[in-house]
């Protein structure tokens, strides 16, 4: 984005007459571009401030806004934006427009503003400056673990403590797998058959894992179990599907 702004010298034959002289200002803006695409120099004020003042340079002052038409998760914006840029984002997916929203349309509205939530209050006197985006952070975080609590309090019935059977360990269920299920056809069983093309939950090495039902009369329950052998067929393929 910044090479596409900023003229190369070649464009300036009155300041830049040799190749020597090109090359040289060149190799400066390179040097620049290094120094911008590397992760830890991200907080870097001043580095964009340089950068910025590059592309006022080549577009007389009054640099050009940014117009991301297919945003996705916004990551072109928001490096436009870092730049001192003004940036427009849109997608068709509303998951995509929430997150433009969350990460480039909200967080400039409170730039350099204290947060207001009851906890950062009590101690505002020990910390009169916030920069960026940092008063709108702990915010974030204050209210996202109250919501948290809340939700917990509410739902949390629904994520217990479960036991690994490998190990006999607790662990807290933290997601549910679900799937459709159809009535089997068979009246000798007439079970409540999951419509699922594979059984795997996960293939990382090392970590496999992966859902066993469970017969009993009429009636499946699930197990979660850990390794790679014996994992049962899925139960629906594109020629049909079969009763477990």
């Amino acid at each position: 984005m910044f090479a596409s702004l900023v003229d190369d010298p070649s464009e300036h034959l009155e300041e830049f007459p040799t190749e020597e002289a090109q090359d040289k200002e060149r190799q400066r803006l390179f040097r620049l571009i290094e120094r911008l695409v590397v992760w830890e120099n991200i907080n870097d004020k001043q580095l964009y401030e340089e950068a910025y003042a590059e592309i006022k340079k080549s577009t007389n002052g009054n640099p050009p806004p940014v117009f991301d038409p297919f945003a996705g998760g916004g990551s072109i914006p928001l490096e436009a934006q870092r730049l001192g840029l003004k940036a427009i984002a849109s997608d068709l997916n509303p998951v995509a427009v929430m997150i433009n929203k969350a990460m480039i349309e909200i967080p400039p509205r409170f730039k350099d503003m204290p947060p207001v939530n009851p906890e950062a209050k009590r101690r505002i006197d020990n910390r009169s400056e916030y920069h960026g985006a940092q008063g709108l952070a702990e915010d974030v975080c204050y209210y996202g673990e109250l919501l948290k609590k809340k939700a917990f309090a509410k739902v949390g019935h629904l994520y217990p403590q479960a036991t690994i059977p490998e190990t006999g360990q607790k662990a807290t269920v933290i997601a549910w797998k679900w799937a459709r299920t159809v009535k089997c056809p068979n009246p000798a069983c007439g079970c409540e058959m999951p419509l699922v093309n594979s059984f795997w939950l996960s293939k990382k090495k090392g970590k496999e894992a992966y859902v066993m039902p469970v017969v009993a009369g009429n009636q499946v329950h699930y197990e979660v179990r850990h390794g790679k052998d014996n994992i049962p067929e899925g139960t629906v393929n594109r020629s049909g599907a079969k009763c477990i």
